[in-house]
């Protein structure tokens, strides 16, 4: 939204509601531009990786399906109440992850034993 400095409010309280609104807005850009650049960062690593480190068609479709979610998000309207997602309990519904173990994993038992000679 563009303000005209010539006619902006006299009244404090909603001079001060768009100075938060702004805030708010700003805020809002930033975050959307780190995850752009995040997402822009990790395509680049990808695309500089030896050939078979490369992304495949599929990896690039999954991509895209995040990028169209992402602006989605930022397309949709605020929520009236004012609260945000993103302000959640951190670490709710997080598990931690999993130690992956190196190595191969031992053969089943039911499979039969056969030693060559």
């Amino acid at each position: 939204m563009a303000f005209d400095p010539k006619h902006l409010p006299e009244d404090p309280k909603v001079l001060q509601q768009m100075v938060l609104d702004l805030i708010a807005q700003l805020d809002r850009e930033c975050n959307e531009r780190d995850k752009i650049e995040s997402l822009l960062r990790e395509l680049l690593d990808a695309k500089r990786n030896r050939k078979s480190e490369q992304l495949s068609a599929d990896q690039l479709v999954l991509f895209a399906a995040a990028w169209q979610a992402r602006q989605a998000e930022a397309e949709a309207p605020a929520k009236p109440d004012g609260s945000d997602d993103d302000d959640a309990t951190p670490g709710a519904g997080e598990s931690a992850p999993k130690k992956r173990t190196g190595g191969r994993h031992p053969l089943p038992q039911h499979l039969a034993r056969m030693h060559r000679a």
